[in-house]
C-alpha cells in the first residue's frame, strides 16, 4: 500500500516560536527542523509495521530547505524535493492513503500553537461559506483524488479541527497550547510532549491508522466552489485582485467563483 505523507513544522513537539524556530534563519530552525525529520520517521515506523509498502513524504513548509532534513531522513522513505511551495507534488489516485505530519490550526483556533492559515498576512479563509485551514485544503486535495486522510500529528487544535472534518481520523497530540495568540508571531504558553515520547505517540497513532484505509471515505468538497480570503491588510487585497477572476468583498476581503476546479486565492 503507498502512503503519501505532507509535512510541515509547525505542529512538531517542541516547536513554540514561529521566527526563532520556523524561519530559515531563526537561531532553533535547524533543531526544529531535525526533530521534525525524527517525527515523520517514527510516522513512517508506525506507518510499515501497519502494512504500508511505499512511502513519500512532501515538505510543506515552503521552498528549499523547508522543514525536513534530508540527511536524517527515514531509509524506507521517499522525499518529493524540487516542487516548490505548489502543493504536495504526485498525490495521485494509487495512494491508499494520505498522512498529515506536524501540523497546526488554523489562524485564530482557540489555544493554537502557531496557528495560522497558510501565511501570516491571511486573517481567514473560507469554502462555499465554511472556515478551512491548510488541515482542510489538504483532506480535500486528497479527497478530490480519491484518497482518504487517515491520520494526523500536530498540536491539539490541529487534531480537533480534522476530526471535525473527518471524524475517524487518527490523531497524534504532541503539545497543546495554553492560551491563544493574536498573531502568529506572538508565543503562547503551551505544554509539550518530551520528542522521543512525541514520536512513540506518533509511531503506535501510525500503526493503528493503517487500519482504518478501506473503512473510511475521502473528505471532498463538491463543486461548485466559492473560496474567500480575508487578508490583515488593505494591501495583501490589492495584490490579489490581479489574479483573473478575483474580485473584492470588502477592503480586506476577495474571493473567487469556479464552476469545477478549486483555486486558492492568497
Amino acid at each position: 500500500m503507498k502512503i503519501y505523507v505532507i509535512c510541515d513544522l509547525e505542529g512538531v513537539a517542541g516547536g513554540v516560536d514561529h521566527k526563532r524556530q520556523c524561519w530559515f534563519n531563526g537561531e532553533y530552525y535547524h533543531q526544529l527542523r531535525r526533530l521534525a525529520t525524527l517525527e515523520l520517521n517514527a510516522l513512517v515506523e508506525g506507518a510499515l509495521a501497519g502494512g504500508a509498502t511505499e512511502i513519500v513524504a512532501w515538505d510543506g513548509h515552503g521552498p528549499f530547505p523547508g522543514g525536513l532534513d534530508v540527511e536524517l531522513l527515514h531509509p524506507e522513505c521517499q522525499l518529493v524535493m524540487g516542487a516548490g511551495g505548489g502543493g504536495p507534488a504526485g498525490l495521485d489516485e494509487s495512494f491508499a492513503a494520505m498522512f498529515l505530519c506536524g501540523f497546526h490550526g488554523m489562524a485564530s483556533a482557540p489555544r493554537g500553537v502557531m496557528a495560522h492559515s497558510f501565511a501570516a498576512h491571511v486573517e481567514a479563509c473560507w469554502i462555499n461559506g465554511e472556515l478551512i485551514g491548510e488541515i482542510g485544503a489538504n483532506l480535500n486535495l486528497a479527497g478530490s483524488r480519491g484518497v482518504p486522510g487517515v491520520f494526523i500529528c500536530g498540536d491539539r487544535a490541529a487534531a480537533d479541527e480534522a476530526r471535525a472534518l473527518v471524524p475517524q481520523i487518527e490523531t497524534a497530540v504532541v503539545k497543546q497550547g495554553l492560551a491563544s495568540a493574536r498573531t502568529l508571531l506572538a508565543p503562547v504558553p503551551m505544554l509539550t510532549l518530551a520528542p522521543e515520547k512525541a514520536r512513540q505517540v506518533i509511531r503506535e497513532t501510525a500503526e493503528r491508522a493503517m487500519g482504518l484505509i478501506g473503512r473510511i471515505e475521502p473528505y471532498r468538497i463538491e463543486p461548485p466552489f466559492v473560496w474567500r480570503t480575508k487578508f490583515v491588510s488593505e494591501k495583501y487585497t490589492e495584490h490579489a485582485l490581479e489574479q483573473p477572476g478575483v474580485t473584492r468583498v470588502d477592503a480586506l476581503t476577495v474571493e473567487l467563483a469556479s464552476a469545477d476546479e478549486l483555486r486558492l486565492v492568497l
